[in-house]
This record gives C-alpha cells, sequence and structure tokens, in this order.
C-alpha cells in the first residue's frame, strides 16, 4: 500500500527545487503560494493522486510556468518516495510529464491561435481603419467640392445681384436725370410764363399810364376849352351889354342885329355856355 505523504515534505522538496540555482522566478513563488495554500487547505491523507490533482489545479492557475519547472517540481516532490514506490511512481510520472507536455502543447497551440486571432482581427481592425479613413476622405472631398460648388453659385447670384442692382441703379439714374429735365423744362416755362406775363403787365401798365397821360392832356384841352369858352361869354356878354346900351339911344337901329342873326344876343350865349360845358364833363369823364 502506497505512503500517505506529509504536507511539510511536499512543500520542502518544492523550495529545494526553487533555491537550488539561487534565483526565485516570480512564476515559481507564484506556484509555490497556491499549492502551499490548496495542501492546507487539503483534509485527510495526502496520496500521489491528491498531490497530481493539486499540482495540476495549481499549474492551471499559475498558467505561465514552463512544462520542464512543472515536471522537475513533480519529480523532487516524489524523488524521496521512489524506494517504496518505485514503479507507480514513474509510471504516474511518465503520463503526467506527457499529459503536461500535451496541455503545454495546447496552451501554446490556443496561445498561437489566439495571436494569430489577434493578428487578424488588428489586420481586419487596420483595414477597416483604412476603409473609415478613406470613406471620411471621401467625404470630405465631397464636401469640399459641394461646398465649392456652392461658393461659386452664390457667387454668381452675387455677380447677378450687382449686376441687377447696377441696371437697377442706371435705370433710377435715368429716370432722375428725365425727371430733373422734365422740372428744368417746366420751371423754364413757368419762368417764361412769368416773363411774358410781367412783360404784358408792365405794357398793360405803360398803356394805362399812356391812357391817363392821355385822358389828363384831354381834359386839361377841356378845361382850357372851358375857360376859354367861359371867357368868350363873357365878352360876349359885355358886348351885348354895350350892344343894349347901344340899341337904347336915339341913334340906334331898329333891331336890324337881331334880325341879321336869326338868334337874339342872349341865346347865343346860352348855347356857347352850354357847348363849353359838355366838352368838359366829357373830359373829366375819361380822365377818370
Amino acid at each position: 500500500m502506497p505512503t500517505p505523504f506529509k504536507i511539510s515534505e511536499v512543500l520542502f522538496s518544492v523550495q529545494d527545487f526553487m533555491t537550488k540555482d539561487g534565483n526565485i522566478s516570480p512564476e515559481l513563488r507564484d506556484f509555490y503560494k497556491i499549492l502551499r495554500d490548496k495542501m492546507n487547505d487539503f483534509e485527510g491523507d495526502l496520496f500521489i493522486e491528491d498531490i497530481e490533482k493539486l499540482l495540476l489545479e495549481t499549474r492551471e492557475q499559475v498558467g505561465n510556468i514552463s512544462p520542464e519547472d512543472f515536471f522537475q517540481i513533480d519529480e523532487a516532490i516524489l524523488t524521496r518516495y521512489r524506494n517504496d514506490n518505485s514503479d507507480a511512481v514513474n509510471d504516474r510520472i511518465h503520463q503526467f510529464a506527457e499529459d503536461a507536455a500535451e496541455r503545454a502543447a495546447a496552451a501554446k497551440a490556443a496561445r498561437l491561435a489566439e495571436h494569430e486571432r489577434k493578428i487578424e482581427e488588428a489586420r481586419l481592425a487596420r483595414e477597416e481603419q483604412l476603409a473609415e479613413e478613406a470613406r471620411l476622405a471621401e467625404e470630405a472631398r465631397l464636401a469640399r467640392e459641394a461646398r465649392l460648388v456652392e461658393e461659386a453659385r452664390l457667387a454668381e447670384e452675387a455677380r447677378i445681384a450687382e449686376e441687377a442692382r447696377l441696371v437697377e441703379e442706371a435705370r433710377l439714374a435715368e429716370e432722375a436725370r428725365i425727371a430733373e429735365e422734365a422740372r428744368l423744362a417746366e420751371v423754364a416755362r413757368l419762368a417764361e410764363e412769368e416773363r411774358l406775363e410781367e412783360e404784358a403787365r408792365l405794357a398793360e401798365v405803360a398803356r394805362l399810364a399812356e391812357e391817363k397821360v392821355r385822358l389828363a392832356e384831354e381834359a386839361r384841352l377841356a378845361k382850357k376849352a372851358k375857360q376859354e369858352a367861359e371867357m368868350d361869354a363873357g365878352a360876349l356878354e359885355k358886348q351885348a351889354y354895350w350892344d343894349a346900351q347901344s340899341s337904347n339911344s336915339p341913334d340906334a337901329g331898329t333891331g336890324q342885329d337881331t334880325e341879321k342873326s336869326g338868334f337874339p344876343l342872349s341865346s347865343r350865349m346860352s348855347i356857347i355856355i352850354v357847348i363849353a360845358a359838355v366838352l368838359g364833363g366829357c373830359g373829366v369823364y375819361f380822365f377818370l
């Protein structure tokens, strides 16, 4: 019957292997700590099957330990018990080494597959990145072309609007010029009409002034004629008086002067006075 293992002896064998070169790698240090915790938690007698199980569990938790180190740890644990269980131990060690090698090869293959998968993912990611960069570059190019087209369109619209504005300004300027010419023509027409009206007014004023002078002259002449008529009437009246005195004298005639004229002297004087009065009244009427 196989001899059970002591935990202290197993751990001592692991420590002896770990310190034989003087340097303890981080992987072996982790392996030893996990194996020690598992053995301390183990209950009952510890046989080779239990140690192998604990070693495999520890190996799975410390994935970066090499198969050679793992085999030598196992060999160090079982060396002191070879005399009693040499055949069984050797068979188990070799089987365990083969299993460990297979697991290591599978792990390596898995690592290679994972590495290739990551390379493929990186390649696909790179291709996707390049495709995305190309897409963004194409979108940027199209956007730039669209922007240039839009800028050209806006520039053309601005040019057309500027031409329309200049045409409208020219039209308004022409309308303003025509309106100004019409206004100046109207001003000139009104000025000409005003000049003609002023000339007509001045002509009328001159005519009225001339008419006034003429009427004044006629009035003066009528007044002079009236005065002369009155003087003639006075002279005639005196002459009549003296004629009357002469007719009352013994040598006076028998009314021959009256008969010769056909009118009495007093009647002739009255007619002269009336004519002079009428002429003077007409002259004053035209003068006013």
